[in-house]
């Protein structure tokens, strides 16, 4: 299940026109920390996803971990590579940790309870 979600993630992420789709991954309740800028709610971590400064994005994962977390969440952890307006020849270092909760009355659903962003400057 990780796999496929870190997969359709980083994939609606890369396409600025399909970001938006990304808001159905997210509820009221869920929090964005990007770059230590906190944020909540669907709408606002839209937003802050399709900033002009991220309008041409490629991400390339290195590596995603997950493990089972409490309340029958999912603790995912990517690492890759972000490159912005096609600098692939000075891409960026990330990492970005989620919590998928699931989603209240919808068996088998997930959704993204907790979403953290880093650039490792190094």
């Amino acid at each position: 299940m990780a796999q496929a979600f870190v997969g359709h993630y980083f994939r609606s992420f890369d396409n600025y026109d399909a970001r938006d789709s990304l808001a159905s991954l997210y509820r009221p309740e869920s929090m964005l920390t990007w770059e230590g800028n906190q944020i909540q709610g669907a709408s606002d971590i839209i937003a802050q996803l399709k900033k002009p400064e991220l309008k041409a994005v490629k991400t390339q994962i290195t590596s995603s971990d997950a493990q089972p977390g409490a309340n029958n969440s999912v603790v995912v952890l990517v690492t890759g590579n972000l490159a912005i307006d096609n600098a692939f020849d000075k891409p960026m270092h990330f990492t970005r940790t989620f919590i998928l909760a699931p989603i209240p009355g919808q068996p088998g659903g997930f959704f993204i309870y907790n979403d953290i962003f880093r650039l490792i400057l190094g």
